[in-house]
């Protein structure tokens, strides 16, 4: 049975991971755009402002040359005019003052005396902290002020200039009112589409993550989850899950085959008993012959249980085992391991080992690995054959290579001689005392060493097992 979250639509998009995510994501962009949105504002802000007051101090110096120019032309009497014609009517925002060196007024612009009213109370006037002098006057606004010193041939004194920026004030409110409403429409909009493009991109994730919820509620491994073709991410994400998925679903096989082989080759044994046991019970009491033959078959079945038990168990041991890597001898190893087996067997075991070859791995499983090989080419061969080894280095491997006389292995069942539990004679195994699990084990750890091994035979041609592994550097 499916989840309800599988099945409801409602709780796929309600779904407190999902949301968390995408709350996320959306949440992140959008911050970012607020950002991005606010540095744009206040650049253009102090562009606008930089450019106004830079216009309007252009305008200041050319208004300075006329205002000197006035006070060194005109007539004592006639400067008040003079003024108001240079002021009026283009330049009412300018509040002039002409002073002598006696500090006495020659003659001042319209509404100067109400501006220097309302300078005079202290608590409605301060100086802003700008470049230039600027003041600020709480009835008339913002002020640009400037001291500009005049010389004629019959006096001297000051010119104070006072321009009025209302203009760009107003302006620069009217431009960051505009600002404001055009940053809030475009974070409005571009919210939604951001939540939209990330809910879209984020759809491919969204959908591996039902199908990996739907995988939960059920066992079954040939399940995988839907790989996206963008973005790459997602897809090697896909890709490698599935490569996973498919890994266990291997793993699973051959662990449920291994059960099943291991329970079947177990039984064998336990039937064989409790056969021979029946035996006894029936005619071992009356027949002597007959017991001493059912007691050497159990002692057969017990001992190939027995070995049967220790290969499992190094099996087990061999797949939660890290292998330690060490320099090893291997043209050593091999030729203790010819003599300990040639003292034991009427077979004639030839070795051709290269000397002083080294390889990095672990001496224990290298030996094993050579025990295997060697046990089988003695139980598959006839008492009067011959088993050759040979030890050579070929490039950056060594090389060792077990022949027999034997029976040999048809060609198409070779490629399943590795597999556990796979015999491909089951009587001959049987009566030579073969699990059909030493090759597996062998097979594996080559694996662990990062070398190989392969089989060159045919029947009635004998077999020949070479193993490849890495030299030591």
């Amino acid at each position: 049975m499916k989840s309800l979250s599988a099945k409801n639509p409602l709780n796929r998009i309600l779904n407190p991971r999902r949301q968390s995510l995408l709350i996320q994501f959306t949440s992140w962009y959008i911050l970012n755009l607020l950002v991005i949105i606010f540095f744009i504002s206040v650049v253009v802000m102090a562009g606008m402002c930089y450019f106004l007051i830079q216009n309007t101090d252009q305008e200041l110096q050319a208004m300075e040359k006329k205002l000197v120019t006035l006070t060194e032309e005109a007539y004592p009497g006639e400067v008040q005019e003079s003024l108001d014609e240079v002021l009026y009517p283009d330049h009412a925002n300018y509040y002039v003052e002409i002073r002598a060196s006696d500090e006495s007024t020659i003659a001042r612009s319209r509404g100067y005396d109400e501006m220097t009213e309302e300078e005079d109370e202290e608590e409605d006037e301060f100086q802003l902290n700008l470049p230039g002098s600027y003041l600020w006057n709480d009835d008339q606004g913002l002020f640009i002020q400037k001291m500009i010193p005049w010389q004629s041939s019959s006096d001297s004194g000051i010119i104070q200039v006072n321009v009025q920026l209302n203009q760009v004030a107003e302006f620069m409110t009217a431009m960051g009112q505009i600002i404001l409403a055009a940053a809030l429409l475009c974070l409005i909009i571009g919210s939604i589409l951001i939540y939209k493009l990330t809910k879209r991109n984020l759809r491919p994730l969204f959908v591996i993550t039902d199908a990996v919820s739907e995988m939960e509620s059920s066992p079954d491994l040939t399940k995988r989850v839907p790989v996206p073709e963008t973005p790459r991410e997602l897809n090697e994400l896909g890709v490698r899950f599935n490569d996973l998925l498919l890994q266990l679903e291997k793993q699973f096989e051959r662990e449920k085959s291994f059960v099943s082989n291991a329970s079947h080759e177990l039984r064998t044994p336990l039937t064989a008993f409790k056969g021979h046991l029946n035996l006894i019970k029936r005619w071992g009491k009356k027949d002597p012959e007959i017991l001493d033959q059912a007691i050497q078959a159990l002692k057969e079945e017990s001992d190939r249980m027995e070995k049967m038990m220790v290969q499992l168990l190094t099996i087990a041991r061999n797949e939660h085992m890290e292998t330690q890597m060490e320099k090893v001898d291997l043209t050593k190893v091999i030729k203790q391991t010819i003599q300990q087996f040639q003292s034991s067997t009427t077979m004639q075991i030839k070795g051709d080992l290269e000397e002083d070859l080294s390889v990095k791995g672990d001496e224990e499983q290298l030996r094993q690995i050579f025990v295997i090989l060697l046990d089988n080419a003695i139980h598959y061969s006839d008492d009067k054959g011959e088993i050759n080894v040979t030890l050579q280095k070929q490039g950056n491997s060594v090389e060792l290579s077990v022949s027999d006389q034997g029976i040999g292995i048809p060609f198409e069942e070779q490629k399943k001689i590795f597999d556990r539990f796979y015999r491909v004679d089951k009587n001959r195994s049987r009566k030579t005392g073969g699990t059909g699990l030493g090759l597996s084990i062998a097979k594996e750890l080559v694996d662990n060493h990062g070398g190989s091994i392969r089989v060159k035979s045919g029947p009635g041609e004998g077999s020949t097992f070479i193993v490849s592994l890495p030299c030591w550097k």
